[in-house]
């Protein structure tokens, strides 16, 4: 039983992971998870010269360029995200990192506050209010800066992998809970297993 529901929720990982995939937008994201990030570039921008007004395109072509080292793009792409999203935390932050890398301190320092502004309370919203702190009272020095720059990446990617780990765990538990099967059996409903492995039939 243990193994078929293990089996079970590992088909639906699979199947909902590979969902989106079908779509340049889906593949863009595929490969900015996976670190291909000249290829996320390459989709990201396919999906923007067919719906220039995609959002969530313009933002993972911001994020890609961001960590293929083009400050510059990253800063253009995010930049015209933010006027037209100015709560979108994620830009934010990486608005906030780009400006960083670039020696900017100022604007840098501005967009940190806007994400911690946005994103209140979360671990990653206290780590970025410490480089904020650290960007706004010390000179640093590009090595600095790009570590700082870094740390704030990998966290904000350690936080979305962790989003999407749980969001995929949830969907399987409901997925599992809630399916129904109906047994051959005469006079016997609809089954469904419990959260806790209990069949309760009808």
């Amino acid at each position: 039983m243990a193994s078929s529901r293990a089996l079970t929720t590992l088909a639906l990982i699979t199947a909902a992971s590979t969902l989106g995939c079908a779509t340049p937008y889906g593949t863009a994201q595929t490969a900015l998870r996976q670190g291909r990030y000249e290829e996320a570039a390459s989709r990201f921008q396919e999906v923007l010269t067919q719906s220039p007004d995609r959002l969530d395109a313009l933002l993972g072509l911001g994020v890609t360029r961001y960590k293929l080292g083009a400050y510059d793009e990253a800063v253009a792409a995010l930049g015209r995200l933010v006027a037209q999203a100015p709560n979108s935390e994620t830009a934010h932050l990486y608005l906030g990192i780009s400006h960083l890398q670039r020696g900017e301190e100022g604007p840098a320092a501005e967009h940190l506050a806007k994400y911690v502004q946005l994103k209140p309370g979360t671990r990653l919203a206290r780590e970025v209010e410490r480089a904020r702190q650290l960007v706004r009272d010390e000179r640093l020095s590009p090595a600095l800066r790009a570590f700082v720059a870094g740390s704030l990446d990998a966290g904000a990617d350690w936080e979305h992998d962790v989003r999407e780990a749980r969001e995929a765990r949830l969907a399987a538990e409901r997925a599992y809970s809630w399916r129904p099967f109906y047994p051959f059996y005469p006079g016997v409903g609809p089954c469904f297993v419990t959260r806790s492995g209990h069949l309760l039939c009808y």
